[in-house]
């Protein structure tokens, strides 16, 4: 699919979303816009940014880009070794996928099955994560299985155990890269490690795929240190692309005459609260 295919299943999500010349945009956090596709460099014009941070509205935009002139780097987890398989995972990862392997039966699913059984996956894993609950209502969840129906390009795959549904992988492929775009989980299977089997089976399955050069594993985490652990021994390579931040002009007065420190004293205060958390520890890592 392409990005502006995409973009209808990110509308869906409640997510507002501005098309450019080069790429799509969209409200990844509040009053922060990331850019789509994310697997590769970008150079969107200044009249582009302009136009996201003023209608967006935007504090920030963010992208990949290749130029040296950004102070920051932003990593991404891909995967394009055409011979993955078990050695190419860490060995504390082999071990756990082959007992994966051997504990679920991992498949290909249709929406319709996944809309009515991956909710509570998807409750149990914001819950284990500390998340907001609010874009994993069942309401919410129904309507994007619905939307994503209508899409080419997704696929959703499951692993269960001892026929439940232990864990669910939704994918979407975007021009030549398949993204692992939302997995799921549930807690009182984990021991049987179906996120292992899962990711494995899906990632091997599509790099077999002439069509697709890559999996993208999405973005390193600011706040969550083991997802980031896990998904690197799983064989996926913390790539490095220029990181291109571009503030708007007031956000840029607003941290100089000080909103830094008040952002890093609500993100001490409300430690709960990951938003506060990611935009302090973007900040520091930008020494803004």
């Amino acid at each position: 699919m392409t990005a502006s295919e995409f973009a209808v299943f990110l509308r869906a999500q409640g997510h507002r979303v501005i098309e450019t010349s080069s790429c799509c945009w969209y409200d990844y956090r509040p009053f922060v816009f990331k850019s789509v596709p994310f697997h590769r460099a970008l150079s969107p014009s200044r009249a582009e940014l302009n136009r996201v941070l003023l209608t967006g509205p935007a504090a920030a935009v963010r992208f990949p880009t290749e130029s040296k002139e950004k102070c920051t780097e932003a990593g991404i987890f891909m995967c394009s070794n055409r011979s993955y398989d078990l050695p190419s995972l860490h060995p504390k990862a082999r071990n756990q996928t082959r007992r994966g392997l051997e504990n679920c039966r991992v498949e290909q699913m249709d929406l319709v099955y996944l809309a009515k059984h991956g909710d509570r996956l998807n409750v149990e894993t914001y819950v284990r994560q500390r998340r907001d609950l609010k874009p994993v209502s069942a309401q919410h969840w129904r309507r994007s299985c619905e939307e994503i129906g209508r899409i080419p390009g997704f696929e959703a795959w499951g692993a269960w155990v001892r026929g439940s549904l232990a864990a669910y992988v939704l994918t979407a492929q975007i021009e030549d890269c398949s993204y692992i775009e939302h997995q799921g989980s549930a807690t009182e299977f984990l021991h049987f490690f179906p996120n292992n089997a899962l990711t494995f089976i899906v990632t091997k399955e599509k790099l077999a795929r002439p069509e697709v050069s890559s999996v993208c594993y999405g973005y390193q985490s600011l706040t969550r240190e083991g997802l980031d652990q896990y998904k690197a021994r799983m064989g996926f390579e913390l790539k490095s692309l220029g990181g291109g931040v571009v503030f708007n002009p007031l956000v840029q007065a607003i941290l100089v005459l000080g909103g830094r420190s008040v952002l890093g004293w609500m993100a001490r205060r409300h430690p709960e609260k990951e938003s506060w958390r990611s935009a302090w520890l973007f900040l520091k890592q930008r020494n803004c």
